[in-house]
Order: structure tokens, then sequence, then C-alpha cells
């Protein structure tokens, strides 16, 4: 039977019972009264005097009585207080934490391990709560940057289908054009919507189907998918530091996506030919395999760097368009994969784009 329930039934008389002080001072004056009895009982047999025995007895008891319920409490006010304190703390009021007794350490008894535990309890709640109300954060702010890209896409179809009705669609060298705008902007918003599903599924933390996949060759073939991408013949190479084979236990669509986004955001933001070059850097270790993508354009900006895997993100210098999804989904794919991606300034003011991944014999 639940507590509170047990509580609603108990009668009237009987609940001040119900507390530990008063049921241990009650249960050591009963002792008391025992001792103090059978004392009484041993001492009139032996005097056969009983004048000042009973007086004697009483005013022991009531000493007994008033001291027992005394020291009683005094040992109890610290459960007392850690008492009222879990209950402000169940009800939501961490802050409330102040209210716990000191804690000696190393704990002297079992108050004081109740005390840590508690301390320790809400320590985890408050860190719980900051990353509760930081991740609502990031869906807020996701939320209405996914609707803001949205927004403008819609915004342009509605407008070309107004260009439409009003009668563009009667010469078809304008209708040609408009239908055109409508689908690029259609297949742009699919792109951002198969994009945010990407993100979302990877979010989710479901495992992967992994199989052992040569890291190397697909380095190889995202690059030749690079060179016939960009629009000028800039340098792309590999460099290995280590023996082939690289092997990992890895999903390959989603590693050939990474190393797809890296190297688009090296060819969209790295010098042109003849000067700009793109170099893929191997290093295999004793537990992972180092992957760099290193470019030699202008780089990115200190104060921008710790925000540039961030969803949407858009820096103050960016020189492209695009959603800002791209670099999310990299390090979401790292992630799925139990690995680190980081990102520095290269000594020529490149960008040094850097991810390792457990490495499979």
């Amino acid at each position: 039977m639940p507590a509170r329930t047990f509580t609603a039934q108990t009668p009237r008389w009987l609940r001040p019972f119900l507390s530990l002080p008063v049921q241990l001072s009650t249960i050591f004056s009963l002792i008391l009264l025992m001792v103090l009895m059978v004392a009484a009982i041993l001492l009139r047999d032996a005097s056969g005097s009983n004048a000042l025995l009973y007086p004697t007895v009483a005013l022991l008891a009531l000493g007994g009585i008033v001291l027992s319920a005394t020291f009683t409490t005094l040992l109890l006010r610290p459960l007392v207080r850690l008492t009222d304190a879990a209950q402000a703390i169940a009800l939501g009021d961490l802050k409330q934490r102040s209210r716990l007794p000191p804690l000696h350490l190393p704990p002297q008894d079992e108050i004081d391990r109740l005390c840590g535990s508690i301390d320790e309890m809400v320590t985890r709640l408050e860190r719980a709560e900051e990353l509760q109300h930081a991740a609502e954060e990031r869906f807020r702010r996701f939320f209405s940057d996914a609707s803001h890209q949205l927004r403008t896409p819609l915004t342009s179809i509605r407008g070309f289908t107004e260009v439409l009705l009003r009668g563009a669609k009667d010469d078809p060298e304008t209708a040609q054009r408009v239908l055109t705008l409508m689908r690029n902007e259609g297949e742009r918003m699919t792109a951002l919507i198969n994009n945010l599903l990407t993100l979302s599924r990877l979010s989710e933390h479901q495992p992967l189907k992994m199989q052992y996949i040569d890291l190397l060759d697909l380095v190889k073939e995202s690059i030749e998918q690079a060179r016939t991408q960009a629009t000028d013949d800039r340098r792309m190479q590999i460099s290995l530091r280590g023996e082939a084979p690289f092997g990992l236990q890895a999903n390959k669509e989603r590693i050939k996506q990474l190393l797809y986004i890296l190297l688009d955001n090296a060819v969209k933001h790295g010098l042109p030919a003849p000067e700009g070059s793109i170099t893929v850097q191997l290093t295999k270790r004793e537990q992972q395999i180092e992957v760099h993508v290193i470019d030699n354009g202008p780089g990115i900006a200190e104060d921008e760097l710790k925000h540039i895997f961030e969803a949407f993100y858009h820096g103050q210098h960016q020189r492209t368009p695009g959603a800002g999804l791209g670099l999310a989904i990299a390090a979401a794919i790292v992630d799925a994969h139990q690995g680190h991606i980081t990102v520095q300034r290269t000594s020529d003011a490149g960008s040094d784009f850097t991810f390792m991944l457990p490495y499979t014999k």
C-alpha cells in the first residue's frame, strides 16, 4: 500500500507517533520505565520500605524521559534538516541544497554518506537541467533556421507561380525561364529537406550498418569526383603517412558523404587554379586513422572556428550560398563512427579539416 494512502487512513491520535524522533523517544522511555520498574521491585523486596521508593522511581522516570527526548531530538536534527531539504529538492527547488547539513570528508556516519549522495544527485540533476535547456535552445534555433531556409524557396516558387498566372504562361520563352527557376528552387528545397532528414537520423544515434572498407580507395574515388565538379584544374593530391591498407569498419556511404562534404568545402572556399591546391593526408596510427583535408584558401576567421560545425551557421566572410548543413552533417557522421573532427588554420592561412576514426587491421 502506498505511503500516501496509509497516512490518509491513519487515525488522528496515532499520527504524531509517525515522527521518527517521537518514535525513538517513546521506545527509549519505555525501555527506561521497564528498567526502573524492575529496579523498584528488586529494591522493595530487598529493603521492605516503600516510603521514598516510588517517588524516586517517578522522578527518575520523568528525568529519563526528558533526557531521552532531548538527546533524540539533538541527534536527529541533521536528519530532519536533510529530510526537509530533500523534500524541497524533490519538488524541483534545487537551490535548497544549501540547507543540507555540512558534509564531512571522509564521511563520519550514515547521515554524512546520505548527505553526500543527495548532494551528488543534485549536482547531476543540475547538469541534466543545463543540458536539457541547452538542447531546447538548440532545437528552437534549429527549427527557426530550418523554417527560414524553407521559406525562401517556397516564397520564390509562389512568386513564380503568380508570374505565370498573370500571363507569363502565354509567352513560351518567359514561361520556360520561369519554369526552370521553379525547378531549381524545388531542387534546392528537396536537397535541404534531405539534408535535414540525414542530420535528424544521425542525431538519433541509431547504429549504422558497418563493413570493412579501405579508406584510401574511397579517398581516391572522392578526389576524382571533386575534380569533375571543380571548374578549374587546381592541384589535388594524396599524402600517405603509413603503409596501406588503411582499413576500418564503417558505413561506406556515410564515409563517402563525409569525404564529399569536406572536399566540396575545400573546392568552394579554396583558392582557384593555378595557385589553389587541395591535399588529403592519411596517417595511420596504432588505434586510429587520421585524415586531413587541407586547402590553401583564405581560411576561417578565428572567432568562427568554434561555430563551424553548427547547423545553419554562416560565417561573416562566407562567399558561397548554402544552407550551412554540410559541416554539421560531417560532424554527425564522424560522431556516429565514434570518431572526432576538428578544424584549424594552417600556417599559410588555409583550412585543415581533420577527422579521426578507429583503425581496423
